[in-house]
């Protein structure tokens, strides 16, 4: 008895981290494209310039004065 428990308990937990990890990938778009945005507004508000390079997007900043 306490065997087809334990393994009752196994399946239903191998099927919620089945089930988790298909929501996370179905929503992965919905989080790339939030970074990207947070990431391109950060960049723009410190003064520097969102540039494609290549197939990358970057955040290109002003060269900074060395501090002697």
């Amino acid at each position: 008895m306490n065997l087809a428990f334990a393994r009752n308990i196994f399946g239903w937990v191998v099927l919620a981290a089945i089930v988790a990890a298909l929501f996370r990938i179905a929503t992965a778009p919905e989080r790339i494209a939030d970074r990207r945005s947070t990431a391109r507004s950060v960049c723009l508000g410190s003064g520097g310039e969102w540039v494609t390079q290549g197939r990358h997007e970057i955040c290109r900043r002003p060269a900074q004065a060395s501090k002697s």
